[in-house]
């Protein structure tokens, strides 16, 4: 007999009306409140003391089939938690198990298997009946053992390109489902660039949805134009059958129903905490070599599903001689661990020299050609004691004798001299009109380039797009629309210069040459970056391509002819575990000098695109471009503008990609000259929609502030670990003075808060705080740094 509602102690009584109100559970019928089991004569051994059980709240099916128990009541938490695990478990046999304390809402699934089937992970949130029986016939249908079909239209079937079938497509799909199915939570999938990643990724996705394991898939990338393309050109394959949806700040709610979601990463640092911790089936993460660092492994950790990491370049990370660093940090950033791959064998490889010699890459060859100014610096260093004003040309008298070694030529100090030699070079070495993509140490650098490029092919720079042009920054319309142009075998640009941009997830089969200005030091960018032309191209007699070498990375590299045989290996130093992610990251501050270029990462440039040409009508401060927006906007009478405006009154209103896309127009007109990627910039948030700016710079929904964003991601980072609820709570006392000093960039030490006086007083003192965590407060505060210290996820 179980007790009524109105028996319901004041701990069990919150829980219980939030099981009814947001959840759907109706008492008496799917929800029983402490429901007496007699111990059945099978356990009676195992239980000898025990005559029955009464669990706090039990919730079934309408079936009366048991599907979850909650103990409401974590006073014992380890002889609580393991109630649930062996003597509930045992005797009713449910699928999902909960206990819920004042801070915490802990799960289990008795289906878990493997590393990670051994504790309870912290949740935000419960399921719904409709939710647990779609795990409960997902399980039924794995266990079936069913044969699942893979599409060889879009994975695994002959593909013209190469003149055969792409078999080993079809083993990496059947890889990733047998494991799946198995029940393990983390996977990683090693293919080279130009394989075809994508498309494995949609059969992938399209199997488990039609064969009922999973319902909705999160493809994680990140970058916004990885987004697009991904949604474009690959999950579109599939969209007839099972929707895709890209998902910004401004949509989510209203696109929840999706089959399939494609998120940029940094938008899912912001959302994700609102999402339900079971909402997905399964995550995949694109070039999760990048995508992850340590404030975002958070992210994927409160989600409770298998999660599968696809890469080209996967990476081992080892700390640094005689330096000690906790393993759970360098896991974060060793790919293989991160993706469950302790041993360092990933569950499914196919590398670049495996393609090469296979036949489905493209072979090429290196050329090294270095100028007499690299051969100095490398070997003595090159000095001066003036440098030229880039614009101007006038001489500057440093005052005193600089000395550059190679590593440092052409960031802060640019030889105009060497970026000639090298468009000398291009032009002696290539045939007119034949694509290649030359990488730069910095974006000043890469402008640079271009302009040496587009004089020594004489170019008359009266029409844009030029022969080369500078692709540096995610300036949306101006970067896709030079990418687009590139991508056409026989249309200008024929030479684009970049720092990062195109290193990665750039699809460009025409490409004939790779070309290095710049050295990198990492294993896996140059793989990336020599991947760019690896794919054939039979349409233009593509079969092979050609490396460029001027500054001699490729001697560096030990480059093998189909890769190098050199392990992608990251010497991490103790709280070196924060990846760099984003080129312009590496930019020097300040001017740039020609030995040199204004620093355009501080400028917005605006363009104006009509069909092949690109006009470039200036470049402008930042604050001057929010100054021209929120006027504009403010003014506007335009019907389309004036009816967002009307709509913008319910801020929880969301646009649908036609008003968006409507509005995105507008930006580009006349007298703005705008892009979404623009708004981004200017207001320093580069997670945001344009519907995110559009209500901002109305006044009716303001951006989040550096600290507001760090305060919500803060939460989520105390509620996806394994704290205890007292260490909750003193983490909750000092989230203000840590978020205030981390959204100001200021560094922040434990004696910071423990040297005050009043904040001691308001907290508590060290010494009974590090009691509280055995002793290992510093380590939680240095993991807190690390996670939000450096600002990353909030520029």
């Amino acid at each position: 007999m179980s007790k009524k509602i109105n028996e319901a102690t004041s701990t069990d009584l919150p829980i219980i009306l939030k099981l009814i109100n947001e959840y759907g559970w109706k008492i008496e019928d799917t929800l029983l409140y402490q429901q007496t089991y007699d111990i059945s004569d099978d356990i009676k051994s195992d239980y000898p003391n025990l005559k029955n059980i009464r669990p706090d709240i039990v919730l079934q099916d309408m079936n009366g089939d048991i599907v979850a128990v909650i103990e409401n009541n974590l006073d014992k938490e380890n002889k609580d938690l393991l109630k649930l695990r062996t003597i509930v478990t045992h005797l009713l046999k449910p699928r999902f198990l909960y206990a819920c304390s004042a801070e915490r809402i802990l799960f289990y699934d008795n289906n878990w298997k493997g590393l990670d089937a051994g504790e309870f992970k912290q949740v935000t949130s419960f399921m719904t009946l409709e939710e647990m029986k779609l795990k409960i016939e997902q399980q039924k249908k794995i266990a079936t053992n069913k044969e699942i079909t893979i599409d060889t239209t879009i994975a695994g079937g002959f593909d013209p390109t190469v003149g055969k079938e792409r078999y080993y497509q079809l083993q990496c799909i059947r890889t990733v489902i047998e494991n799946y199915k198995e029940g393990k939570q983390k996977m990683l999938v090693h293919m080279a660039t130009g394989l075809g990643k994508t498309r494995t990724a949609v059969a992938l996705v399209k199997a488990l949805l039609s064969s009922g394991l999973a319902k909705r898939i999160l493809f994680v990338v990140d970058r916004r134009m990885l987004a697009k393309q991904s949604v474009d050109d690959g999950f579109s394959l599939i969209s007839r059958e099972y929707t895709s949806s890209w998902i910004t700040t401004s949509n989510f709610r209203t696109r929840k129903q999706a089959s399939i979601h494609v998120v940029v990463i940094d938008t899912l640092e912001l959302i994700h905490s609102d999402l339900p911790s079971n909402f997905y089936d399964l995550i995949i993460v694109d070039e999760c070599h990048r995508s992850i660092n340590v404030n975002r492994k958070l992210i994927f950790d409160h989600f409770l599903c298998p999660r599968v990491g696809l890469t080209a370049t996967p990476r081992i990370a080892t700390p640094k001689e005689g330096a000690d660093v906790d393993e759970e940090d360098l896991a974060i950033i060793d790919t293989y661990k991160l993706f469950g791959c302790e041993t360092g064998e990933p569950d499914f490889q196919f590398d670049m020299d495996r393609g090469i010699s296979e036949g489905f890459l493209a072979p090429y060859k290196p050329i090294e050609l270095l100028s007499s100014l690299v051969i100095e610096a490398e070997e003595n260093g090159i000095t001066f004691d003036h440098v030229l004003e880039p614009n101007e040309k006038y001489t500057i008298d440093l005052g005193a004798e600089k000395k550059l070694k190679l590593e440092q030529l052409n960031r802060k100090f640019i030889s105009e001299e060497n970026c000639l030699r090298i468009a000398e070079e291009l032009k002696k070495n290539t045939q007119w009109g034949e694509k290649i993509i030359l990488f730069g140490v910095s974006q000043a650098h890469c402008i640079e380039l271009a302009k040496a490029v587009n004089k020594v092919f004489e170019n008359d720079n009266s029409d844009k797009p030029y022969y080369a042009e500078a692709v540096i920054s995610e300036n949306n319309e101006l970067n896709e629309t030079l990418k687009a142009w590139f991508k056409k075998p026989y249309q200008k640009p024929y030479v684009v210069t970049s720092v990062d941009i195109l290193s990665t997830g750039v699809d460009i089969p025409c490409v004939r040459y790779i070309a290095f200005a710049a050295l990198t030091k990492t294993v896996g960018k140059y793989i990336q970056m020599v991947g760019r032309g690896t794919r054939l191209d039979p349409k233009t007699g593509k079969f092979s391509f050609t490396v460029l070498d001027f500054v001699g990375l490729c001697k560096r590299m030990e480059d093998n002819g189909k890769g190098t045989s050199k392990e992608n290996n990251k010497i991490v130093k103790p709280g070196g575990q924060k990846p760099v992610l984003n080129a312009t990251a590496t930019q020097p501050k300040g001017e740039y000098f020609l030995i040199d270029n204004p620093d355009p990462a501080n400028l917005i440039q605006r363009v104006e695109i009509h069909g092949d040409t690109i006009t470039v009508k200036d470049n402008i401060p930042i604050e001057e471009a929010k100054r021209i927006f929120e006027e504009e906007l403010k003014k506007t009478q335009e019907p389309i503008m004036t009816e967002l405006k009307e709509k913008a009154e319910d801020i929880e209103y969301q646009p649908t990609e036609e008003e968006i896309e409507k509005f995105v127009d507008w930006l580009s007109k006349p007298n703005i000259f705008l892009d979404e990627g623009h708004l981004q910039k200017m207001y320093d948030y580069r997670e945001g929609s344009a519907w995110d700016f559009l209500l901002h710079a109305l006044g009716k929904k303001k951006i989040p502030t550096p600290k507001q964003r760090i305060e919500k991601n803060y939460d989520s980072y105390i509620h996806t670990y394994a704290f205890t609820d007292d260490q909750i709570v003193i983490l909750r006392k000092i989230k203000d003075v840590f978020a205030s000093n981390v959204a100001s960039k200021r560094n922040i030490e434990v004696n910071d808060i423990f040297g005050n006086p009043i904040l001691e007083r308001l907290i508590g003192s060290y010494k009974d705080i590090d009691e509280k965590f055995e002793g290992k407060f510093n380590l939680v505060f240095d993991d807190l740094r690390k996670t939000f210290g450096n600002g990353k996820h909030i520029s």
